[in-house]
């Protein structure tokens, strides 16, 4: 082990020289919903691998969870690797660099966590080959890039390693009832929520997404292209998407334009949502509409962070809210659901179904207004009567309130109850 490399383990590792060192200190975490599950002792001889992200807490939840394993003593010490340095990605060319780290750490039953792993040039080969040791050890992994991971890493893993997806925090992992409107205007990540300089933060994750994940690592030629296309998707954020117009407006082709948000959705800056279709003819069925994975990024790409009582966007930045903590819900609870929009050519529509199978979905409107009663649109009355679900759920400011509406139990939720949705959700979804 050369002398440089050494010293930057012990500098990354203080714990490792003395054992009163924190691996993390626990007011630098905000507990996450996924703990739990990540605590199982049934990976402990398996891969963990964090993906999501940057800045969305995959490395502090990885120091956290190491910090758990130690404190029940499943294992004895944690070796972090940083792959941001160049001296850990050389010497994490083999799995050799185990035995050594062994040998010259006195590691005696560590957790080997590496993070940003898919920076490294072949980590799906280096992870099987060191799980393939079968040794006594943790390992965990995190990384930035689904688009890296999946071909790089997971392809090489199946059956070695449990993936857990982590986004930006969700309303249950903090309190909703004094930050919604921070959160429709900021977003979720951890270090822009505990932040007084909201504004500074977001725009140094976005340059550094730019720089590292588009630039460096995926080395797209034309990052100014980049950027025009992240303002337009946030100014069409949740509508239907017209790749012709992208193309025209970037002036580059169609081809590239669905390589670029596929690129986008690849790095959890943007998902995909997909229309839900049955039999009728009068449906839109075939493009989608994209949310961006946080609020602050969105409008840190808008270059607007006017206040909501200005803004004309405001039921915009709800619906979008709605969709990532849906989506944070499923990845937090380890739940296998699809989410769609539902719209016909006519011009109703349905914000989302969260759609399990045929007899398991439940259609979602979301409404940024106050209710004196129940109200039903046209386009939620119409989705109810062509497919019968059971319960539907209408968000709302104001009213709690449950009425039928042609056999279907339409449930009214406030914001400030919004785990309840999540309740229906759980309880229509476990079989």
């Amino acid at each position: 082990m050369e002398e440089q490399l050494l010293k930057e383990i012990h500098l990354t590792n203080p714990w490792l020289k003395d054992p009163a060192q924190p691996i993390i200190k626990s007011e630098d975490f905000i507990p996450r919903k996924q703990l739990g599950e990540l605590l199982h002792p049934e990976w402990d001889k398996l891969w963990t691998i964090l993906v999501g992200p940057r800045r969305a807490g995959k490395t502090t939840l990885g120091k956290f969870l190491s910090h758990e394993l130690v404190k029940q003593n499943r294992f004895n010490e944690l070796l972090y690797l940083n792959c941001d340095l160049l001296s850990v990605r050389k010497w994490l060319s083999s799995p050799l660099f185990i035995s050594e780290a062994i040998e010259m750490l006195g590691l005696t039953r560590p957790i080997v966590f590496i993070d940003e792993v898919q920076r490294l040039e072949s980590p799906g080969l280096l992870l099987k080959a060191i799980i393939d040791l079968q040794l006594p050890y943790k390992y965990i992994a995190t990384g930035s890039s689904q688009l890296e991971i999946k071909s790089k890493v997971e392809e090489h893993l199946t059956g070695r390693q449990l993936t857990s997806l982590i986004l930006p925090l969700s309303i249950s992992e903090g309190e909703i009832e004094s930050g919604l409107d921070q959160r429709l205007l900021y977003g979720s990540y951890p270090q822009v929520i505990c932040s007084t300089k909201k504004e500074a933060q977001l725009a140094e994750i976005y340059k550094r997404y730019i720089q590292k994940d588009i630039v460096e690592i995926l080395k797209l030629g034309n990052p100014d292209v980049f950027q025009t296309l992240l303002a337009l998707l946030a100014h069409s954020n949740g509508q239907l998407t017209n790749y012709n117009q992208l193309a025209s407006d970037c002036k580059i082709s169609v081809s590239t334009i669905r390589n670029h948000l596929n690129i986008l959705e690849e790095t959890f800056v943007i998902s995909k949502v997909t229309p839900y279709v049955g039999n009728k003819r009068s449906e839109v069925t075939k493009n989608p509409v994209y949310y961006f994975i946080d609020n602050g990024f969105r409008n840190t790409a808008l270059r607007n962070f006017s206040s909501l009582q200005t803004r004309t966007d405001d039921g915009s930045l709800l619906e979008s809210f709605i969709f990532q903590e849906i989506l944070k819900f499923r990845e937090q609870s380890y739940l296998s659901f699809d989410i769609h929009f539902w719209r016909t050519k006519g011009g109703a529509e349905v914000d989302f179904v969260v759609h399990k199978n045929r007899d398991q979905f439940i259609p979602i409107e979301v409404k940024f207004q106050n209710f004196s009663r129940p109200t039903i649109s046209k386009g939620f009355r119409s989705f109810i009567e062509a497919y019968q679900p059971k319960h539907a759920v209408m968000v709302n400011k104001n009213l709690i309130e449950k009425v039928q509406v042609d056999g279907c139990l339409v449930h009214f939720i406030p914001l400030s109850q919004l785990s309840s949705m999540f309740d229906l959700i759980r309880e229509n979804f476990v079989d």
